[in-house]
């Protein structure tokens, strides 16, 4: 009968896989790529494997993301791993519904974010809830964030989230009657936050039970840990250090039952890594005191250790290596060589050879698929199916009759379009302008904001030579300036984009600046209003990151005292690097382009 189950649960496998290869046109993972109208491969390399980007997006608990995109999007799906594993002499084979789960996530108004994950099936038992957490975001006019609930232990590099099918020892060991483990998600209340590079945690733990257990603090019950992170790097910068302290207890039981008392422990861990596009390596060493009171034995040291190289081989394909140790009640070690394809973004078949001192190697394949979504397509809160059809994180482009952007004043930044008579006068698409002046360079040498540095000021050119002028300095350019080989389209369109920095010489255009010029991790954001001022005016800082444009949260501007025509806000940046800040009022946009520093 065991036998028959087995190759029936194979048998489903297959299938499974000629299905999904099939009919899956998929490229979203659930819930917050459907709701973005972006491909996963945004956040994951192969899922639940975090690219560099979709580490941040976890980490500030998902408020980076388009709240106006995420809350017209269905805010529900699902999530299979079917796992086989080869039988050896030293292990029978199993093939098993490893994981069978409901996700849900979005956004309550403007300030909290939520997000559950409910198993249904965990390791071919009834499941019980792995997370379920409400965060309040936006604290201290930055991305911290308060979160409470059940979440997945803070940690350097996020056990939970590897795409092997083993897991890392270094998370999962254990010692005596403490089954304290950073692999568990937990019921707490955390603090979060990220700056530029910084990204911090502070949290108090407790178990890992279900929904029932949640918030018991009873210290004959559960463990009690204090939890604190630290890292830099990872973002802008290819390589992250890290740092993890815990301090906790965990209660101690007499063999008949009854409370003995309170195991204090400690776990503390470094961590490095280092991850392009197409490698990614990290390694961690990680220690900790525990006790044995069954064999009355206390301060006994818990140590692990493991390095691992990942490769994108390219279309879809990884390979990882792994060595990993850990040294508690027992001494175990393993090499783990995983590969992993992806049919689509969302549906990937892994296999694993995992090598033990003593044991025969073990071999497993599984099947991993989340969703489903359709190419290309939103499903809506009313399970109708929507074309994308460019809506995604890029604010919508201006209309003929919205307003463009400008900048002004001493510490203002550029603009991403000219003003309508400019743009006319010079017969060229400020926008196009705007892209091929950011993609060669051009602040390099002209400044930041345009108002010169190495090369002559560019800001308010228009007032100081005509169109002509302006075309025949950069198809004819005096050195040390290069010749790009602009056609003469693409002069028009320069030509267009300058003449708008300042408001054009209509002069009707909003001015923007900031203060700091080039800020760090915030800014004051000031427009000025020509002629009659807006009744409403809001900001959203928008992060470049390569081809993806990611809005954080959007600002209301206020009016300033004695000034109705003069609208200034705070904004907050994560990280440094190119960014857009996305202004609309009354129903016209702007986008003004502006780097921060790190």
């Amino acid at each position: 009968m065991h036998r028959a189950t087995n190759a029936g649960l194979r048998a489903l496998c297959v299938a499974a896989v000629i299905f999904f290869a099939a009919f899956a046109r998929a490229d979203a993972v659930p819930v917050f790529a459907n709701g973005q109208g972006v491909t996963c491969e945004t956040c994951h390399t192969t899922f639940p494997g975090m690219t560099r980007y979709g580490m941040m997006v976890m980490m500030t608990n998902f408020q980076i993301l388009n709240r106006h995109l995420q809350d017209k999007a269905l805010p529900l799906s699902a999530r299979l791993y079917i796992t086989s594993i080869l039988a050896n002499k030293n292990n029978p084979g199993s093939t098993t519904v490893s994981d069978l789960s409901l996700l849900g996530g979005g956004f309550l108004g403007r300030n909290f974010t939520w997000y559950t994950e409910q198993h249904v099936i965990d390791s071919s038992q009834i499941g019980q809830t792995e997370q379920m957490w409400l965060s309040w975001n936006g604290l201290f006019h930055g991305t911290n964030s308060l979160q409470v609930g059940k979440f997945h232990t803070p940690f350097p590099f996020m056990p939970a989230h590897a795409w092997t099918i083993g897991n890392y020892l270094l998370a999962t060991q254990t010692t005596g009657q403490n089954d304290f483990n950073p692999n568990d998600a937990r019921w707490g209340v955390a603090m979060n936050g990220m700056s530029n590079e910084f990204m911090y945690n502070l949290s108090y733990l407790t178990n890992s039970g279900p929904t029932g257990t949640a918030f018991n603090y009873n210290q004959a019950d559960n463990q009690r840990t204090l939890d604190a992170n630290i890292s830099y790097g990872g973002m802008v910068v290819p390589w992250s250090v890290g740092a993890v302290a815990m301090r906790g207890f965990a209660p101690l039981t007499y063999a008949g039952g009854g409370l003995a008392g309170s195991d204090a422990f400690t776990r503390e861990g470094l961590y490095l890594g280092y991850q392009t596009s197409k490698w990614h390596y990290q390694t961690m060493y990680y220690h900790g005191v525990d006790a044995h009171p069954d064999f009355a034995e206390y301060n006994v040291p818990l140590n692990g250790f493991f390095f691992e190289a990942e490769r994108d081989l390219g279309w879809r394909n990884h390979i990882l290596l792994r060595y990993d140790v850990a040294s508690s009640d027992t001494l175990n070690r393993q090499f783990v060589l995983d590969y992993s394809h992806n049919f689509e973004p969302n549906f990937a078949v892994i296999s694993e050879l995992a090598a033990f001192p003593g044991t025969r190697p073990q071999i497993a394949f599984q099947i991993a698929y989340a969703g489903p979504y359709q190419f290309g397509k939103r499903y809506l809160p009313n399970l109708h199916v929507v074309p994308v059809d460019g809506e995604s994180l890029v604010p919508a482009v201006p209309s003929a009759n919205s307003a463009t952007s400008a900048t002004a004043g001493g510490s203002s930044a550029s603009a991403s379009a000219a003003s309508p008579a400019a743009a006319t006068a010079a017969g060229g698409d400020a926008n196009a302008g705007e892209q091929l002046v950011q993609a060669n360079g051009c602040e390099g040498c002209h400044g930041a904001t345009f108002k010169g540095g190495i090369g002559p000021a560019l800001y308010g050119v228009e007032h100081r030579l005509a169109p002509g002028a302006i075309a025949q300095a950069i198809s004819a350019p005096k050195a040390p300036m290069p010749n790009f080989g602009f056609t003469t389209t693409q002069i028009s369109d320069i030509v267009a984009y300058l003449s708008g920095l300042d408001g054009g010489t209509a002069n009707t255009t909003p001015v923007v600046t900031f203060d700091p010029a080039t800020p760090t991790d915030m800014a004051t954001v000031r427009v000025t209003f020509p002629g009659t001022p807006p009744q409403h005016v809001t900001v959203t800082p928008i992060m470049d990151m390569g081809g993806t444009k990611m809005p954080t949260r959007e600002v209301p501007m206020a009016p300033t005292p004695g000034n109705p025509n003069v609208f200034t806000a705070k904004i907050v940046f994560s990280m440094g690097g190119p960014w857009t800040v996305h202004i609309i009022y009354d129903g016209k946009s702007m986008d003004v382009p502006l780097n921060v520093g790190s």
